[in-house]
């Protein structure tokens, strides 16, 4: 698999289409920034597990690997089977193709007609475009264009890993996290959305920064926007006390949720923005407005985000 550095003054940010586009790795001067797997291949027996990886065409979770969508049900394959879900779609699992690069820039497609097995799993063609940009942060935009003729749901994210902590000879327990976040989607024992929000409190309540300490999450947020340049910014922030450095993720405002994944037995947090909640296609058959969107034939939907250091 080919590894493709992009490069911007003191920063640089490796990139593996081969590997479902993944960004393996994104350094600020000395700091790495990004948890990535140890090598491209480990990527192949955990595609969501490091780096960046891409999840389409729906994010976290969908109970019981089926949804219902315009009377009709849809199964897909289980590959959470502690739990029998389907998690994170298999963008993170393909091979996209190179379209265009440049030193500080690239981009790659995932063309769904590549691929024909994935008409068994997914029966809605798509191309899946996805952009990196390196310099004065990372960015990555995502262009969805439906390119069948019937309507397509999905929902898009992605899982960035990043250390914690930033700092090799600090702690994690010290380490802080800040959310813009309104409420909380209250998960049941499968980790699916009970489909009523909650206010948030106790470990939820982000809004002010908070040190992790000994506590785990594996939660999903509604997110309360803020103004950048006078448009929506949903915005987390991940803070190293002992550098005096916040990691600051700002997203275009479709993407309403965020997850956070801190998990007891690794040195890492994730903080995932996503354009829907977990399992939003079956909250949708219920009635819950949880995110997920229809594209029409030949439409195309684009978002964004960036990750860059700041001042905590």
């Amino acid at each position: 698999m080919e590894l493709i550095t992009l490069e911007a003054q003191s920063e640089r940010a490796v990139i593996v289409p081969e590997a479902g586009c993944q960004c393996l790795s994104y350094r600020a001067g000395t700091l790495e920034v990004i948890a990535g797997p140890d090598n491209p291949d480990a990527w192949r027996e955990h595609p969501h597990r490091g780096g960046i990886p891409i999840l389409f065409p729906w994010p976290s979770r969908v109970a019981g690997a089926r949804f219902t969508f315009k009377g009709r049900e849809y199964r897909l394959p289980v590959n959470e089977p502690a739990r029998g879900n389907a998690i994170h779609g298999f963008a993170c699992e393909r091979a996209f193709r190179v379209r265009r690069r440049g030193p500080y820039f690239v981009t790659a497609i995932l063309d769904s007609t590549d691929y024909p097995d994935l008409s068994s799993i997914w029966p809605w063609p798509f191309a899946l475009e996805i952009d990196y940009e390196v310099g004065n942060g990372l960015r990555l935009k995502a262009r969805i264009t439906n390119t069948g003729n019937l309507v397509m749901p999905f929902g898009f994210g992605a899982h960035p890993y990043f250390h914690a902590p930033l700092n090799p000879r600090g702690a994690r327990d010290a380490m802080m996290i800040q959310l813009d976040a309104k409420a909380r989607w209250p998960l049941d024992a499968n980790l699916i959305p009970t489909g009523k929000l909650e206010p948030l409190a106790g470990k939820f309540e982000l809004r002010t920064a908070r040190p992790l300490g000994s506590d785990t999450y594996d939660d999903a947020f509604l997110m309360a926007a803020i103004s950048k340049d006078g448009e929506a910014a949903p915005r987390a922030r991940l803070i190293d006390p002992s550098m005096k450095i916040a990691v600051e993720i700002r997203a275009d405002a479709a993407f309403e949720d965020f997850v956070v994944y801190a998990p007891p037995d690794n040195a890492v947090v994730a903080i995932e923005p996503y354009t829907c909640a977990p399992d939003a296609f079956n909250l949708a058959a219920r009635g819950v407005a949880a995110g997920m969107r229809e594209l029409a034939p030949g439409d195309t939907f684009e978002a964004g985000f960036e990750i860059r250091l700041n001042v905590p």
